[in-house]
C-alpha cells in the first residue's frame, strides 16, 4: 500500500472516530433513507424486525399485496443493504440487515 492509501485510512478513522460521517458513510445512510421512505417498505422492515426471515409469499400476505409488488419493494430494500435474500429451492427468504439498520438510524442521534 502507498503512503497516499495509508494516510485516506487514517483520514477515514480519525473522521469516525470523532464522529464525522465520510462520503461513503452518507451516500450509505442516503440510500436507506431513500428506501425507507415508502410506507409498504417500512411495513416490511417493520415484520422483519418481529420475525427474524419470511419468505415473499408471507410478507405479501401479511400486508395484503400482490406478490410482485412485494418483489419490487423487496428489490429496493435489497439494493440499499437493509435485507438480506437466501433461496432454498425455489423460495426466497429475507432478513434484515439489522447492524446497518442500527448504524443509519444511530447516525441521527449522534
Amino acid at each position: 500500500m502507498t503512503g497516499i492509501g495509508v494516510r485516506s485510512k487514517i483520514g477515514v478513522m480519525v473522521e469516525r472516530e470523532q464522529g464525522h460521517a465520510t462520503g461513503v458513510d452518507l451516500e450509505r445512510r442516503a440510500k436507506v433513507f431513500a428506501a425507507l421512505s415508502d410506507p409498504n417498505r417500512l411495513k416490511i422492515v417493520e415484520l422483519l424486525r418481529e420475525r427474524e426471515e419470511l419468505c415473499g409469499k408471507e410478507v405479501a400476505g401479511a400486508l395484503g399485496i400482490s406478490l410482485s409488488l412485494y418483489s419490487h419493494h423487496a428489490r429496493a430494500l435489497r439494493e440499499a443493504g437493509i435485507i438480506t435474500r437466501r433461496k432454498s429451492g425455489q423460495t426466497g427468504y429475507c432478513s434484515l440487515d439489522r447492524e446497518l439498520l442500527e448504524d443509519a438510524l444511530g447516525s441521527l442521534s449522534r
